[in-house]
C-alpha cells in the first residue's frame, strides 16, 4: 500500500470512529479541508460552514442506538480516494461514501443511503 493510501486510509478511520464514538461535530468537521465539497442527492454543501449544518440536522435525526449498530462492510482505498459501505440495521439497510483526502483533510466526499424509515 502506497503512502497516499495509507495516509487516506488512517483519515477516514479518524473519521469514521469519530462518528461511532460520538465526538461532536467539531471534530468530524476537523478531517476536513476548508473548502472541502460533500456530495449527497439532494444537495451540494461547499465548504466547511455548509458541512458542519448538514451533520448538524444529520446527527440531530439519527435513532439513539445507530452509531451502536453501525456496520462498516467494506473499506477499500486507492492512492488518495477511498470508498466504504456500510449499514446500520433496522435503519439505514445500505449507506456509501467516497472520500478524496489531500494533505491529510478530506477533499471531497459523496453521501447516500437507504433509510428504512
Amino acid at each position: 500500500m502506497s503512502i497516499t493510501a495509507q495516509t487516506t486510509e488512517k483519515v477516514v478511520q479518524q473519521h469514521l470512529n469519530a462518528f461511532v464514538l460520538d465526538l461532536g461535530v467539531e471534530t468530524l468537521l476537523a478531517d476536513y479541508d476548508e473548502h472541502a465539497v460533500f456530495i449527497t442527492p439532494e444537495k451540494v454543501f461547499r465548504g466547511k460552514q455548509a458541512i458542519r449544518g448538514f451533520f448538524e440536522g444529520f446527527i440531530a435525526e439519527l435513532p439513539d442506538n445507530a452509531r451502536d449498530n453501525f456496520n462498516l462492510h467494506s473499506s477499500t482505498t486507492d492512492n488518495d480516494i477511498a470508498y466504504i459501505l456500510w449499514s446500520v440495521p433496522g435503519h439505514v439497510p445500505l449507506g456509501t461514501d467516497t472520500f478524496v483526502v489531500r494533505n491529510n483533510k478530506i477533499v471531497y466526499q459523496t453521501f447516500a443511503m437507504y433509510s428504512a424509515a
